[in-house]
């Protein structure tokens, strides 16, 4: 618990950050977004191809 409060009683200095560092730290935070919200939205089959043979070519041997 010291090493924590230690820590924490360290944050309040002031620091400069780049401007590098600040737009790679909000890159990080946008890209840490996207993944968790796919990997906490909901579940949802998608069907890509509605497998109505609207697009296949009819063949012979389809006709037989």
């Amino acid at each position: 618990m010291k090493k924590i409060k230690a820590f924490w009683e360290s944050l309040e200095d002031m620091t400069t950050v780049s401007r590098r560092e600040l737009f790679l730290e909000v890159v990080c935070c946008l890209l840490a977004g996207f993944v968790l919200g796919i990997l906490f939205s909901p579940k949802k089959t998608t069907m890509i191809a509605s497998n109505n043979k609207s697009g296949c070519l009819h063949t012979e041997e389809e006709e037989e």
